[in-house]
């Protein structure tokens, strides 16, 4: 009996996330360059050949662990700053997803810091990824500065400041459990990561005369 399409492809897709997971991992832990195929192949539990059959080759599986992380994130922020009126209270949403996202994905942030040390893929990621999400951001920070619901600021060193106080948080974990005396992801913890953040970014962006609110 011929078997339909779905039939025949039942199983692809959790194969090749099972590759993506174990690519995060290993890439996260010892860098891209020092992570073999073989390696990858071991974790997923799939044959090397299989791996191939699904990317080019090991930068191309970069791409898709990349890829499949930085999609969250550029889906939430219309999703966020557009649906909300305010676009202060939009961009406080988002703060919540955006520290919670990180935390569940600590392994991309420890990824992304192999790559911005080794510069070896960061111009085409950086090109392919980050700038349209980075642009986009940018718009909606600048038209909240325009209707005067922000501060005058500078989108651009907004979104830094942003990103950084974040991915510090998830890739210092092993300090900040020293520091803190518990797990940084805990419920309890992470909660109070995103109060004191929110708490802090939307005291910097709102106006003086509003600064109350907070």
């Amino acid at each position: 009996m011929k078997k339909h399409g779905s039939e025949r492809n039942r199983g692809i897709e959790p194969t090749k996330n099972r590759i993506m997971d174990a690519a995060q991992m290993l890439f996260a832990k010892k860098g891209f360059d020092a992570t073999r195929v073989q390696e990858i192949a071991d974790i997923a539990e799939v044959n090397k050949a299989m791996i191939y059959y699904y990317f080019k080759d090991k930068d191309a599986l970069l791409y898709a662990v990349v890829e499949r992380i930085i999609k969250g994130i550029k889906d939430a922020i219309p999703r966020y700053l557009e649906e909300e009126d305010n676009t202060i209270d939009g961009l406080e949403t988002f703060l919540d997803f955006y520290i919670e996202y990180l935390a569940q994905n600590s392994s991309f942030v420890r990824l992304m810091a192999w790559e911005i040390l080794s510069g070896k893929h960061i111009q085409s990621l950086a090109m392919d990824y980050f700038m349209p999400m980075f642009f986009l951001m940018r718009e909606k920070i600048a038209k909240g500065v325009d209707s005067g619901q922000i501060r005058p600021v500078s989108p651009e060193h907004t979104i830094f400041s942003i990103v950084g106080m974040n991915v510090f948080y998830t890739i210092a974990l092993p300090l900040i459990q020293i520091l803190l005396g518990g797990d940084p992801l805990s419920a309890e913890m992470l909660s109070k990561r995103k109060e004191e953040v929110k708490a802090f970014v939307m005291k910097g962006l709102l106006p003086f005369e509003d600064r109350r609110r907070i």
